[in-house]
């Protein structure tokens, strides 16, 4: 009971006579008002029938009713006028808070692709359009847009465009915003240039993807409704959240275009190693892919697992600076994942993963080299390394070894060293990928 009744409004509670947005309005007009007509009753009123002109009050009376009716009527028009501020306000500031959630989300975002069409569906919400789609300059020839994402358009007739048809080609060569709502009138429209056939446009809002001067890219909305349109609020918002996925974007490629770069070169550097040594063809990847399967049984991170996988394939790049004729061969062989560490240390890209190739030939109980490391002083994933390199040294058929085991052989073998040579925890892992026919 008590709820209800803390719940129940009175009248003047209900009709928001004295909330916030009107007691200025009071205190500023209908106060002095009141005081005005108080002066006119208690004093002039008299003053003017003593002195015998009592015929004015009547059009006194006329012109206080006036006023109140002024003051009345102006306090209700600006009562409406400050609730449709307030509310516009509210609604700006909701979509400036959605805008801020938004950008948030988008910058977790480390695919292109699936940063797209998060980006064009997050801008269709927020502009209530029809449909929207995202066009890119193409890397290899910048005079073309390439169709990168699209929702809610239908078949798409061409998947490049020029870069300067339409009104997405004046918007990525002029680099500003456009709100066509009536698209006949205007000539940056060319209904003629028609790649949505099953689309009937009616208006369009294009937005520049840009990071600086340099304009890689439009986002179009569009509506196909002839009742709906955009309005200056919706370019608004829009231009702001495009100018913030910009530089999402921009980050992205750069890494994607990073990530590339490093697996080529790998690429490049294996394809050296196995040159120098023809005798143990495909260590590398077979090493890799034992470390993947040991790495994912250890229920280690994606990142980890990255970064074992790289290290797995560069772990014998010592080998392309080992002239193993020259001195003697077991020393020339242990120098390697010092010289190694030393080539991949000063790359940047590769930074983190040299300390991994410098210790995978040290052993569990320290008898191991370069560093004689011991236990968990040797990096974790430089003892997942060391069996999974263990296990392509025993299989292998192109191995230094006389004889080739299989796996259930290798397996053994690497058990027979565990606490000595290996880690007892890998050892398992590896022992549990046996039994389950996972090698």
């Amino acid at each position: 009971m008590q709820k209800k009744r803390a719940g129940k409004k009175s009248l003047i509670a209900r009709l928001g006579l004295f909330d916030q947005y009107n007691v200025s309005f009071i205190l500023t007009s209908l106060i002095p008002l009141g005081i005005l007509v108080y002066v006119f009753v208690e004093f002039l009123y008299p003053a003017l029938a003593q002195s015998g002109s009592s015929q004015l009050i009547p059009w006194l009376n006329l012109l206080i009713i006036f006023l109140v009716f002024l003051a009345i009527l102006g306090f209700f028009v600006s009562r409406a006028a400050t609730r449709e501020t307030v509310n516009q306000l509210e609604n700006y500031n909701d979509q400036l808070k959605n805008l801020f959630d938004i950008s948030g989300s988008l910058s977790q975002q480390s695919h292109l692709d699936v940063l797209l069409e998060s980006l064009i569906k997050s801008a269709i919400e927020m502009t209530d359009a029809s449909a929207g789609l995202i066009l890119m300059r193409d890397d290899a020839d910048t005079t073309r847009l390439r169709f990168e994402v699209s929702i809610g358009t239908g078949a798409i007739t061409e998947r490049e465009i020029p870069a300067d048809r339409g009104v997405a080609g004046w918007v990525a060569t002029h680099g500003e915003s456009v709100l066509i709502n009536d698209l006949e009138s205007d000539p940056r429209y060319e209904s003629g240039f028609n790649i949505l056939p099953n689309f009937d446009t009616s208006a369009i809002l294009a937005v520049p993807l840009k990071v600086g001067e340099s304009v890689f890219g439009t986002m179009e909305l569009l509506h196909r409704n002839r009742i709906s349109s955009f309005s200056d609020e919706d370019r608004t918002i829009t231009h702001i959240l495009a100018g913030q996925a910009s530089i999402y974007i921009e980050n992205v490629k750069f890494r994607e275009n990073q990530q590339n770069y490093f697996i080529h070169i790998t690429e490049i550097l294996l394809s050296a190693l196995e040159e120098t040594r023809q005798f143990w063809k495909d260590h590398n990847k077979n090493t890799a892919r034992y470390s993947n399967l040991l790495g994912r049984k250890l229920h280690l991170n994606e990142t980890d697992l990255r970064d074992l996988h790289y290290a797995s394939l560069l772990h014998d790049i010592g080998f392309v600076q080992i002239n193993l004729r020259e001195g003697n061969p077991r020393k020339m062989v242990e120098l390697h994942p010092e010289i190694g560490y030393k080539m991949i240390a000063p790359i940047n890209l590769w930074r983190h993963l040299a300390p991994i190739i410098r210790h995978h030939h040290e052993r569990y109980d320290g008898a191991g080299y370069p560093m004689k490391l011991k236990g968990e002083e040797i990096p974790f994933l430089s003892r997942v390394l060391a069996v999974a390199e263990a296990l392509d040294s025993l299989t292998n058929r192109h191995s230094y070894r006389p004889e080739k085991l299989d796996f259930r052989q290798a397996c053994k073998e690497i058990a027979a060293y565990s606490g000595t040579q290996f880690d007892p925890r890998v050892v398992t892992a590896l022992e549990e990928l046996m039994l389950e026919n996972a090698l």
